[in-house]
């Protein structure tokens, strides 16, 4: 146990290591400022500056490092719509819940099935907000997804 450890109650200990733990974990859903800029073939100048305009969505970690959550990169480009996404993203909104909306399938985002075989099975299968974006569908689902994330937080 470490020093600061040991004047917390077990409680709090166990909860900064889960905290920690957490956020160890959506690194792994991130990429750093250089690898964005690598990605957009762009300046880190220019990466940060398009996340001022509302043109991509990062958010800063405890360190102070910026970070790039990959859900908003299709095959190396930029989300379609991603503006407008990253406008209806709710202030305040945490990184966690932001990628899980925007990767997890939703019942109101379904795609037909084009496999023949398949499709006589399962006609339709539900897509996550990124990948419905990423097929080129439109947008409004997936701001109505957004509006309701933010009327729940």
């Amino acid at each position: 146990m470490s020093e600061p450890e040991r004047h917390l109650s077990a409680e709090d200990a166990a909860f900064l290591r889960r905290t920690a733990a957490s956020a160890a974990r959506e690194l792994q859903h991130t990429s750093s400022l250089p690898k964005v800029a690598g990605l957009l073939s762009m300046s880190e100048r220019d990466v940060l500056g398009m996340t001022e305009a509302g043109d991509l969505y990062s958010y800063t970690t405890a360190g102070g490092e910026p970070r790039f959550p990959s859900w908003q990169f299709a095959y190396g480009r930029l989300l379609p719509h991603l503006r407008e996404v990253v406008a209806a993203i709710p202030a305040g909104a945490h990184p966690t819940g932001v990628r899980t909306l925007m990767t997890t399938p939703s019942p109101d985002l379904m795609v037909e099935v084009l496999d023949r075989p398949v499709s006589q099975l399962i006609p339709e299968i539900r897509v996550s907000p990124a990948n419905w974006l990423s097929g080129g569908a439109s947008l409004e689902p997936v701001l109505a997804l957004l509006a309701a994330f933010a009327g729940a937080i």
